[in-house]
């Protein structure tokens, strides 16, 4: 069996994987280092479980993803993928994930996101209107910061996707992240800009420094943990604080920020993230 996965699990019509060394693998091989290599290795992991969207991304410390490419169509193609690699990836808990990971991992939205996820505002503006009902991705650390992320998405309408699931993508994971490695070696040179480094600077900074000017540092690190979907009792627990004082400090960024819900907080937060285009291109202008 290859991998070492126990027949019980690949079913008795056998293993995918056997089709899959078979058929994909050598043709994810011979796309390394060129642009079908994505769509290639989707391919091959369409034989272990069902999908219906994907992305293929390079996360940086100090950039905006780069996004190698995904399959998303129509209006949520030009807005939610330009707004997730503009500025909402700021929040996304596979993002935050890849910055400490130090190791590959394969992760389930639901077994990573913080508790209050799902009544986030990131979580309506990203997943409620893409339809995206669960999402599970791959994350390959390359180089220190930098994560090779192969995400797979279901419908809302979709099953979620299951433990099993997690088990076959981890049978898989060593091989298609040691590919993913060749890979990024053949393209790092090119992956990413001068422009695009400068400009992930500045968001980076924006999102780092939401609210200093006019919040505490304590209420920074409250809304900080806000946007990312931490419930009240969850950022009592983070800062060792009690949930009244959490709601005092929420109360207070509300007024300072002059904002009066959880979502012109969210709006205020994208705004002033996504002003890090304009200033680069003033910036630029100037020079």
């Amino acid at each position: 069996m290859p991998f070492g996965i126990d027949q019980s699990v690949a079913g008795e019509a056998g293993p995918p994987w056997q089709a899959l060394l078979r058929e994909t693998l050598p043709g994810v091989t011979d796309a390394i280092g060129t642009d079908q290599f994505a769509r290639r290795l989707i391919d091959a992991l369409r034989l272990v479980l069902s999908f219906d969207w994907w992305m293929v991304m390079v996360y940086h410390p100090q950039a905006n993803p780069d996004m190698l490419d995904e399959n998303f169509t129509g209006s949520w193609r030009e807005r939610g993928l330009t707004t997730y690699v503009d500025a909402y990836f700021v929040l996304d808990p596979f993002y935050i994930m890849s910055r400490s990971l130090d190791h590959p991992e394969v992760c389930r939205l639901g077994d990573i996101a913080p508790d209050g996820f799902l009544e986030s505002e990131y979580h309506r503006a990203h997943y409620v209107t893409g339809r995206i009902g669960d999402e599970i991705s791959f994350l390959w650390p390359l180089e220190p910061g930098i994560t090779f992320a192969v995400s797979l998405e279901r419908s809302e309408n979709g099953a979620s996707f299951s433990t099993s699931d997690v088990c076959n993508l981890e049978a898989l994971q060593p091989l298609l992240a040691a590919l993913a490695r060749r890979h990024w070696a053949a393209i790092r040179a090119g992956a990413t800009g001068a422009v695009p480094l400068e400009l992930g600077r500045l968001v980076q900074q924006a999102a780092a420094n939401f609210g200093r000017e006019v919040l505490t540092p304590r209420e920074c690190e409250v809304v900080k943990l806000v946007l990312r979907g931490y419930s009240t009792k969850s950022v009592s627990q983070a800062l060792g604080i009690s949930p009244g004082t959490v709601k005092v400090h929420r109360e207070n960024i509300y007024t300072k920020l002059r904002v009066s819900s959880q979502a012109e907080l969210f709006n205020l937060f994208i705004a002033s993230v996504s002003t890090a285009k304009s200033v680069l291109a003033i910036s630029r202008q100037t020079q």
